[in-house]
């Protein structure tokens, strides 16, 4: 049955990338997560290609492509593309400390002696990025992420739990108070500004753990603040009225792809929506897997088994580095790995 899957959407991939080449961030996310699938057989030749193929397109790369692209150029050796991968990791928020602090890039760092390279680049390319964030909009999710935080922490994680007898009338609560942060003041900001997200805002506030002297192997850049507030809200019924609105910046680019299945599959367990893209929440009726696959091409993601890959490896990644201290893989950002 995965083989099956597997081929209806290739054939959509060829013959919908030919149609829809005015879409370059959807272009954009399929060279990615192709390049991802390849990382996940260990064919970095062909993952290395992709990345090529993606950063050709004429849009804002995502920083964490552009650190795990560096990574798969010092694999295959090629330094070339390393450097502008580089260029492009630190024109999107990216900082020294982030390469040298990987096992497999800081190596490639010092065997190849870039460390003056990379002083002059990020000099640059950093007062370039700076000046890309939107501080007005960077202010405002900040104030509605502290808002939500404060009240799901009261409401949900503390009274619901000590006074479980009232449980619900402090989710109704939480519910009116994340219902107002959404309705009357999230979505206004979105209509206006675009989905708040890395193309458009601070990438430090997407939830980089800040580096100390030791090599911290464990960082991420996708903690979105944006996303979670949505997470929260659609853990209640709710009915599709921003949908559409959010669909519609994937396309922009503005919202990542696998953030919008995300949120939409939180919809989709909690309002009895079925249009799940297998992203967090799954269903498992194989009924439903051909149509689940086909909405998540339409958005730039292959099918969901390579996410369920992706938590494989995550698991054995896991066991690595617990067992071995090893930390010299390839990061996809999702998980251990």
């Amino acid at each position: 049955m995965i083989y099956i899957l597997v081929f209806l959407v290739t054939t959509l991939l060829t013959s919908s990338t030919r149609k829809d080449k005015s879409n370059l961030y959807l272009n954009y996310s399929l060279s990615v997560n192709q390049a991802e699938s390849f990382i996940l057989k260990e064919n970095y030749s062909e993952a290395l290609l992709h990345y090529k193929k993606a950063f050709s397109i004429n849009v804002k790369p995502i920083a964490k492509n552009c650190f795990t692209a560096m990574q798969v150029a010092t694999i295959e050796n090629d330094i070339k593309f390393f450097k502008n991968s580089l260029k492009k990791g630190f024109e999107r928020g990216l900082i020294p400390e982030y390469l040298t602090n990987d096992s497999l890039i800081g190596n490639y760092i010092s065997k190849h002696n870039l460390d003056k390279f990379i002083k002059s680049q990020f000099k640059i390319l950093n007062k370039k990025y700076k000046e890309s964030i939107n501080y007005a909009l960077l202010d405002s999710i900040n104030k509605l992420s502290n808002l939500d935080n404060k009240w799901k922490i009261y409401y949900l994680d503390s009274l619901s739990t000590y006074d479980s007898k009232n449980k619900d009338i402090y989710w109704k609560k939480y519910d009116s108070i994340i219902s107002d942060i959404v309705d009357v003041k999230l979505i206004p900001l979105i209509t206006k500004y675009g989905f708040p997200e890395e193309r458009n805002i601070d990438l430090n506030y997407l939830g980089i753990k800040s580096l100390s002297n030791k090599p911290n192997y464990d960082y991420s850049f996708g903690n979105n603040k944006a996303k979670l507030i949505l997470l929260h809200y659609y853990s209640y019924p709710r009915d599709k009225s921003y949908n559409q609105l959010l669909k519609n910046e994937v396309f922009k680019g503005n919202l990542q792809p696998e953030i919008y299945a995300s949120i939409m599959d939180f919809q989709s367990k909690f309002s009895n929506i079925d249009e799940y893209y297998n992203e967090w929440h799954q269903t498992e009726d194989t009924n439903k897997f051909v149509a689940i696959n086909k909405r998540r091409f339409e958005i730039g993601l292959l099918p969901f088994e390579e996410k369920n890959l992706k938590f494989k490896r995550g698991q054995k990644i896991c066991k690595e580095k617990r067992e071995n201290k090893n930390h010299k893989q390839v990061r996809l950002f999702y998980w251990c790995g």
